[in-house]
């Protein structure tokens, strides 16, 4: 069956996603990642300097040929030599047994005992000074530091709490075209106020029943959250302003979530209440809730929800906080 989405829709899902806050911890995440990534390049770089810095070691003095030089031209078995026959040599005689004959005369073994043993400590000055400049070592402890950097991270990630949940959270202006004129802020919350909407209750077009509800209202709802029963919470007035539930609750100081439905013989669905319980997580998370909250059940016919909260840490009775 085709499904057929509205642009309005679109736009919403839209914003949405674009409005989802990033954690802490996905913002460490994601810093540890690019940082990793970095090293990793730089570390391909070191590596290949250090490796033809390792082959320009190896390289004989200038004035010297390697044996390597020859096998890049080709076998040594092929490569012949003219010397005086005063030598004892002919013309045919291979290059290698011609070196090895020669090096066996004293002055020849003393004229290469001199070169290498000036020639090689020259050439490592020159590496020294070309390859180990105070650029390569600026550059190793930028990455040196670099990775002490990701240590770091890794570990305070490795510390950071992990609350466990996940939550669903609609924001206000995607779903809601009521206006908020005017309402007072909240200030620096302590009370958690759980009740419920009296109404329908909904797993799916929830959207239908916020809407009717907004329509017996001149204004936007009096809740700072509703929880659905398709397992979502929308924000009505947020963590911004303050509830007009009730006259006698402190509304300034105050957190009011509805269940959306009436819950007076059986509690909300499992997912509702993990879904409240990851509202109050995210509060704290935000600091937009004391940590020594205080947890409220009020409303007519709201014993189902009495039973329920009973149990939860922080509940602190049936009747609601005085001003």
């Amino acid at each position: 069956m085709p499904i057929f989405v509205s642009a309005y829709s679109l736009r919403a899902i839209s914003k949405y996603y674009d409005h989802q806050d990033q954690s802490g911890l996905d913002k460490l995440c994601h810093l540890t990642n690019r940082l990793h990534s970095f090293i990793l390049a730089k570390l391909h770089y070191v590596l290949f300097a250090l490796y033809f810095a390792t082959i320009a070691r190896r390289s004989p003095s200038p004035g010297g040929v390697s044996q390597s030089s020859y096998g890049s031209i080709g076998s040594t078995e092929n490569i012949h030599i003219r010397v005086e026959e005063d030598c004892g040599l002919s013309e045919s005689t291979p290059l290698l047994a011609a070196s090895q004959r020669s090096n066996k005369s004293p002055s020849s073994s003393v004229t290469s005992s001199s070169s290498s043993s000036s020639s090689p400590s020259a050439g490592n000055a020159i590496l020294t000074k070309d390859c180990f400049n105070w650029r390569s070592v600026g550059f190793m402890v930028m990455c040196a530091s670099a990775l002490g950097l990701a240590a770091y991270l890794l570990w305070r990630q490795s510390q950071t709490p992990d609350f466990g949940y996940r939550l669903s959270l609609v924001e206000h202006d995607i779903w809601s075209n009521a206006v908020l004129q005017g309402p007072e802020t909240l200030s620096n919350p302590i009370y958690v106020i759980f009740t419920h909407t009296e109404s329908q209750e909904c797993s799916e077009d929830c959207l239908d029943v916020l809407h009717k509800l907004q329509s017996t209202h001149s204004e936007e709802l009096p809740y700072n959250f509703l929880i659905t029963g398709d397992c979502q919470a929308f924000e009505a007035r947020g963590w911004q302003y303050k509830s007009d539930f009730s006259k006698d609750l402190p509304g300034n100081s105050s957190l009011v979530m509805a269940f959306v439905g009436t819950f007076n013989r059986k509690p909300p669905i499992y997912c509702q209440l993990k879904v409240a319980k990851a509202l109050i997580l995210e509060s704290l998370k935000r600091r937009k809730l004391q940590p020594q909250y205080q947890l409220f059940v009020v409303g007519s016919n709201t014993e189902a929800l009495q039973q329920e909260f009973h149990h939860w840490p922080h509940y602190a009775g049936l009747e609601g906080p005085s001003e």
